[in-house]
């Protein structure tokens, strides 16, 4: 059945899975490039580099402000707004699987924020 699914990186790849996409804004250093798992990389879907260290290194910036700032990147980046399109036709036809490098953060990650 077509849809949207999430998933970390670091879990097993899945032929549900579906077509894999990347949304992180770095490419995993502990995966060889022989090993990549996923189809496509949309970098325009992940958050800034400022805002990720500020969010995931710096832990500078509650959940609620960095939701907001990433709307905000997202909305203002014709980029990311083509992407998002494209990820909802293609969701329609076909399973499609946001990945990034976030494990175990509940919701509290950018894919979840694209799911919406």
């Amino acid at each position: 059945m077509p849809g949207l699914k999430l998933k970390s990186l670091k879990e097993p790849t899945k032929q549900q899975d579906g077509f894999r996409i990347l949304i992180a804004r770095y490419r995993p250093r502990y995966l060889p490039k022989s090993e990549e798992n996923w189809h496509e990389w949309w970098k325009e879907l992940a958050p800034s580099r400022e805002l990720h260290k500020e969010y995931m290194i710096d832990k500078k910036l509650n959940w609620s402000v960095y939701k907001k700032r990433f709307l905000s990147e997202i909305k203002n980046n014709p980029a990311a707004l083509d992407e998002i399109k494209e990820l909802g036709q293609m969701s329609r036809d076909q399973v499609v699987t946001l990945l990034c490098h976030c494990i175990g953060m509940d919701k509290h990650c950018h894919r979840f924020i694209i799911q919406e």
